[in-house]
C-alpha cells in the first residue's frame, strides 16, 4: 500500500522515457502499469485537445505533434510490456 504522506510519481516528469518508467524495478508491477496509464491519458487528452483547436492562439508545430504521437506509441509499448509481465508472473 502506498504511503499517503508520499507524492506519487509523475511518469512524464520524473521518467526520461516509458521504457525507464517500465523498468523501474523499485515499482510493482501494478504500480508501472497504472503511472503509464496516466502517461497514454495524458498524451491523448493533448492530442485530441490539439486536433479540436483547442490551443488555436498557440497551435501545435507539426513536429511536436509527430514526437507526441511517436510518445504515445511508445507508452503503449510499455503498458503492452508490463501488462504481459504481470500476466507471466500470475501465471496466465
Amino acid at each position: 500500500m502506498t504511503d499517503p504522506t508520499t507524492k506519487a510519481p509523475d511518469p512524464r516528469r520524473d521518467y526520461d522515457s516509458p521504457e525507464d518508467l517500465l523498468e523501474d524495478i523499485a515499482l510493482p508491477l501494478d504500480e508501472r502499469e497504472e503511472l503509464l496509464r496516466q502517461w497514454k491519458q495524458d498524451l491523448e487528452q493533448r492530442l485530441e485537445a490539439e486536433s479540436e483547436g483547442m490551443s488555436a492562439s498557440d497551435p501545435i508545430s507539426a513536429d511536436k505533434e509527430s514526437k507526441l504521437a511517436g510518445e504515445a506509441r511508445r507508452v503503449t509499448a510499455a503498458l503492452e510490456k508490463v501488462c504481459e509481465d504481470r500476466r507471466q508472473a500470475s501465471g496466465s
